[in-house]
C-alpha cells in the first residue's frame, strides 16, 4: 500500500486546467449507491481524502475511468474513500450492477437522481475526477483519472509535470424554468415540512413565513443535501408500498434547492405560507371514548433525560377492545416520543420482557401519525391491565413540565380480526469499541397465517441502518423495506399500503447494523463496548411488526363502549 501522505502533496502541488483553487469548499451531501448503502461526505473525515468520479450511463462500461479508478483505489484503501458519482438521469441500478461487471470493477456508485450533489460540485464533463480534503471540505484537485494516475506517482515538495486531460460528454442536467415561490415552493413545504415547522410543533422554528423560510434557507438547503430532512427516508426503489412515505421527490428537490441557490425569491404581494391554517382540535381521530392524564413530567432546561417509566392505571373491571390509540404532548418542544405497553398490577416493571414480545398497544414521536387498527382490527385491553409508558425527553434550554394526554378509542362492535404486535429482534450482543458497522438480526416466526400492516425498526444512538424481509415457507423471499440511514431521534412505524399475507411458517428477518465508532455524532462514548439494556446508554436492536390474525372476536369479550367513559368508575385515570 502506497503511503497517501505523499499522494496528497503531489495533488496539491499540480497545475491542470481543472484544477481548483485551495479557497474551494464544498457542501457536505449523501447520497445511496447503487445497492442501496447510504454514504455522507462529511463521514469520511477520519480519511486523507474523498476521490470522485463523475460517470454513467453506457460510459461506466466504456470509457475505462472506472477500471482505472479501482486500480488506483487499491493502492490506497483505507487512507481514501472512491466512489464513482452518476448524474446520468433514467439509469436504474440494475444497468450500474451490469456496467460495473462489463468494466471489471468494484466501487460504489452513488446515485445522484436529483442531479443536485454533481451540480453543487460544479461537475460539468463525465469522465471529471474531483479530490476532497474531508477534514475542510477543501476541493484540492479536479481533472482526469490521467492526471489523478500521474498525482500518485509524484514526490512532495517537487515540480510535477502537467497531466493530459481527457474528459467525456457534457453531463445534461435538468433545468427548471424560473421557480416560483408561490406555485412551486409553498406547496413543497406545506406537504412536506409544515405540520412539524409551525408554531407550537415539534420543529425548533416555525415556517411562518417568507422571512423565516429565506432566513432559514442555507440550513434548508444543507439537510436536504445530507438527507436528514424529511425525516425517516427509506429506500423507495425497494421494498413494498408504504402510505405517507417521507422524502422529496426528484423535482421537488430539484426545485427547492435551485430556488435556495438562486437567493430564494418571493413573487406576489401575498405569502400563501403566512395565510396557512391550522386545526385546533386537540385529537385528530375525533373525541376518545377514554381519556388519560399522564402524571405531570418535570423537565429540567438541560443535561441527558433517561427513559421514564410512568404507570398509567386504567381500573377496568372487564375487557375492552381499542381500535385507535393517540398522544397529545403536554410539551411537544421536549417529548420525544413515547411507547405504550400494556401491562398487569404484578408486570409494571417487567418492560424487557413487553419489549421483547413486541407488547405494545402504540406511540407517538414527532411526524408520526396515531395508531389505528384498520379493515375492522382491534387490540384488546384486558380487564385488571394498565398501562406503562416508555417516556423519553429532551432538553430545550428551559425548565418545563410536561403533561400528556392519551386517548383510547373503542369499538362500538366487537371487532371481526385481532391486531397484534411483535417483533424480530435480538438481544445478546457485544459491539466492540470503535466498530462502524456490527451487524444484528433477529427474527420473528409467523405461526398462524397473518398480514402484515406496519414495521417499525428500533435502535439507540448507535443505529445505522435496518432491513426487513420475509422468508415464506415455499422458499422464496422478498425485501419488505429497507431504512439506510436509522435516526434516533425520529422513531417512525412504516404502513404498508396493502396488507401483505404471511402464510403460517413465515419469518420475519430484522439485519441491521450499529456504528460504536467516533464517526457516529451521537454516540455517546466510542471507545466502551456496547451491552443489550433499555437506557439509551445502552442498545436494543428490535424490528416491531403489526399484524392482524384472523379469527373472530368472542362477543363475550367486548364490553359495550357506552358502558366506558372517561371518568365512570370502569374507566379510571379519566380527565
Amino acid at each position: 500500500m502506497k503511503r497517501f501522505t505523499l499522494f496528497l502533496a503531489a495533488v496539491l502541488s499540480l497545475s491542470l486546467p481543472f484544477s481548483a483553487s485551495a479557497a474551494d469548499r464544498v457542501g457536505d451531501f449523501a447520497l445511496l449507491d447503487h445497492t442501496g448503502t447510504f454514504h455522507q461526505l462529511s463521514y469520511y473525515g477520519d480519511h486523507d481524502a474523498v476521490v470522485i468520479l463523475v460517470n454513467g450511463g453506457t460510459s461506466l462500461a466504456q470509457d475505462g475511468t472506472v477500471r482505472a479508478l479501482s486500480n488506483v483505489a487499491a493502492d490506497y484503501a483505507g487512507n481514501a474513500q472512491f466512489w464513482v458519482l452518476n448524474p446520468v438521469i433514467g439509469d436504474r441500478r440494475a444497468d450500474v450492477i451490469e456496467r460495473l461487471q462489463t468494466a471489471g470493477a468494484e466501487m460504489p456508485v452513488l446515485m445522484d437522481e436529483s442531479q443536485m450533489t454533481a451540480k453543487s460540485l460544479g461537475a460539468e464533463k463525465l469522465g471529471e475526477v474531483l479530490v476532497i480534503n474531508p477534514a475542510n471540505s477543501e476541493l484540492v484537485y479536479r481533472g482526469s483519472v490521467d492526471g489523478l494516475d500521474a498525482a500518485l506517482s509524484a514526490l512532495p515538495a517537487q515540480t510535477a509535470a502537467s497531466a493530459t486531460v481527457s474528459l467525456g460528454s457534457d453531463i445534461e442536467y435538468t433545468a427548471h424554468d424560473a421557480i416560483s415561490y408561490t406555485d412551486d415552493i409553498v406547496p413543497i413545504l406545506e406537504q412536506n415540512c409544515v405540520s412539524c415547522h409551525r408554531d407550537g410543533a415539534i420543529a425548533p422554528w416555525s415556517m411562518s413565513s417568507h422571512a423565516m423560510v429565506k432566513g432559514w434557507s442555507p440550513m434548508m438547503r444543507e439537510v436536504v443535501m445530507t438527507r436528514r430532512m424529511p425525516p425517516g427516508q427509506i429506500d423507495n426503489h425497494v421494498g413494498k408500498a408504504l402510505k405517507e412515505v417521507a422524502g422529496l421527490s426528484v423535482a421537488e428537490q430539484q426545485k427547492l434547492i435551485q430556488w435556495i441557490d438562486q437567493g430564494a425569491p418571493k413573487d406576489g404581494a401575498a405569502d400563501p405560507l403566512a395565510a396557512l391554517t391550522f386545526s385546533d382540535a386537540k385529537y385528530s381521530l375525533g373525541e376518545p371514548d377514554i381519556v388519560l392524564s399522564v402524571p405531570p413530567q418535570t423537565i429540567p432546561a438541560t443535561g441527558v433525560i433517561d427513559y421514564r417509566y410512568v404507570p398509567v392505571e386504567l381500573n377496568l373491571d372487564r375487557d375492552v377492545w381499542i381500535r385507535g390509540i393517540e398522544f397529545v404532548p403536554g410539551d411537544r418542544q421536549v417529548l420525544h416520543h413515547v411507547i405504550t405497553y400494556l401491562s398487569s398490577p404484578a408486570d409494571k416493571s417487567d418492560v424487557e420482557e413487553a419489549e421483547e414480545q413486541g407488547q405494545n398497544l402504540g406511540g407517538f414521536a414527532p411526524g408520526r401519525q396515531p395508531d389505528t387498527f384498520e379493515d375492522n382490527s382491534g387490540r384488546l385491553i384486558p380487564a385488571g391491565s394498565n398501562l406503562l409508558l416508555q417516556m423519553h425527553y429532551t432538553t430545550s434550554g428551559r425548565e418545563t413540565v410536561d403533561a400528556t394526554e392519551v386517548g383510547l378509542f373503542l369499538h362500538d362492535e366487537p371487532p371481526a380480526y385481532v391486531m397484534s404486535g411483535g417483533v424480530a429482534g435480538q438481544r445478546r450482543f457485544i459491539i466492540p469499541p470503535g466498530a462502524k458497522e456490527h451487524k444484528l438480526r433477529g427474527e420473528q416466526l409467523i405461526e398462524k397465517d397473518a398480514y402484515l400492516y406496519e414495521m417499525m425498526p428500533h435502535m439507540h444512538f448507535r443505529g445505522k441502518y435496518m432491513s426487513y424481509t420475509a422468508e415464506y415457507p415455499d422458499g422464496t423471499s422478498e425485501l419488505l423495506l429497507s431504512v439506510p440511514k436509522y435516526d434516533f431521534n425520529w422513531q417512525f412505524k412504516y404502513q404498508l399500503q396493502e396488507p401483505l399475507f404471511m402464510p403460517s411458517g413465515t419469518k420475519l428477518v430484522a439485519e441491521g447494523a450499529m456504528d460504536n465508532s467516533d464517526r457516529n455524532p451521537g454516540n455517546p462514548d466510542p471507545t466502551r463496548p456496547v451491552f443489550f439494556g433499555l437506557q439509551t446508554m445502552h442498545e436494543m436492536f428490535f424490528g416491531f411488526t403489526t399484524l392482524r390474525y384472523d379469527g373472530h372476536v368472542p362477543k363475550e369479550q367486548m364490553a359495550a363502549k357506552s358502558d366506558i367513559r372517561p371518568g365512570s368508575e370502569g374507566a379510571g385515570g379519566g380527565e
